[in-house]
């Protein structure tokens, strides 16, 4: 309390205290700061009968497929892969698909995503979707799913080790995935690009302000002209721009925004769907779930009873 008190007492102090603090630190060579979600989810393997179909769908997020042993037939926009055990696919975010079991079928799969909208578009853009078992990124990729296949637990409980255990797996997949982006990619010139991704992180700032200390429930609505016009540029220039460097517009990124914070938010059972839907600027819970399903396929009461289970 004496600091404190003393603070108050006299502004100069603190102020003084600050630029102490700042002189400390002027020549410090810095690492970056971490600010993203890195998200796994829909992790499973089984073994299907010969009859086994899944009709065509599509995700937000990355799908990754592993053939554990015998075949399986994947279509992917109107391209079919046979793939073998040893092969898997990486099925980019919004890409229909379909899968069918051809022979003694069992299989590894799971989704991921990352905030970090540069490296998705660049994954997106210099990936391919499948990658047989002789393929190089296949190679070292394999044993981290094999590694992953042997965490899976009838019991569905994990401990936090475990949990972040797969963490660390999935890490090393991405830094794999990382080797197919060239150190230098096309893209618009610098400053274009820095505008780009200053809407990103203001988008993303703004969001989690509003969320996580709320003026009044009309604080969450964030309008992108207004935001564009804080930056010094106007909306249609900012869309453009910021869809060039990331293949998407600013309103399906703030969509994304909000959806991992409503699956985060979800997962606490202190929250009803009403709160979750106030909380993220809806209008009611009604819209709010409709929304959800239109993100993920199923209502937030239902995958909030799927995540519980794991």
């Amino acid at each position: 309390c004496t600091w404190l008190c003393s603070a108050k007492k006299d502004p100069n102090q603190t102020f003084g205290r600050k630029k102490l603090t700042m002189d400390i630190l002027k020549n410090a060579h810095r690492l970056p700061v971490l600010d993203w979600n890195l998200n796994f989810f829909g992790g499973h393997y089984q073994q299907v009968a010969n009859d086994w179909f899944v009709p065509q769908d599509k995700h937000q997020a990355f799908e990754l497929i592993f053939i554990l042993h015998g075949q399986e037939c994947l279509t992917i926009e109107h391209e079919k892969y046979h793939l073998n055990q040893g092969d898997f696919v990486l099925i980019p975010p919004g890409f229909r698909h379909t899968a069918q079991a051809i022979d003694q079928l069992t299989y590894f799969c799971f989704h991921f995503d990352l905030d970090e909208p540069n490296f998705i578009v660049q994954l997106i853009q210099n990936s391919p979707v499948f990658f047989p078992k002789m393929d190089p990124i296949n190679r070292e990729i394999r044993p981290i799913l094999g590694a992953m296949v042997e965490l899976v637990s009838p019991t569905t409980t994990y401990s936090f080790e475990d949990k972040m255990q797969i963490q660390i797996y999935l890490s090393q997949i991405l830094m794999a995935f990382n080797r197919l982006i060239p150190t230098k990619t096309a893209s618009t010139n610098a400053n274009q690009s820095r505008y780009a991704k200053i809407i990103a992180e203001t988008l993303k700032s703004t969001l989690n302000e509003a969320i996580l200390h709320p003026i009044d429930e009309t604080s969450i609505q964030i309008s992108i002209a207004d935001l564009m016009s804080s930056i010094g540029i106007s909306e249609g220039y900012g869309n453009r721009l910021f869809k060039e460097a990331y293949g998407f517009s600013p309103q399906q990124y703030l969509s994304t925004l909000k959806l991992k914070w409503a699956k985060k938010m979800l997962l606490k059972p202190q929250f009803s769907v009403s709160e979750i839907a106030q909380t993220l600027g809806y209008q009611n819970a009604s819209h709010f779930s409709r929304q959800f399903k239109r993100w993920t396929a199923m209502s937030p009461k239902t995958y909030r009873q799927i995540v519980a289970k794991n």
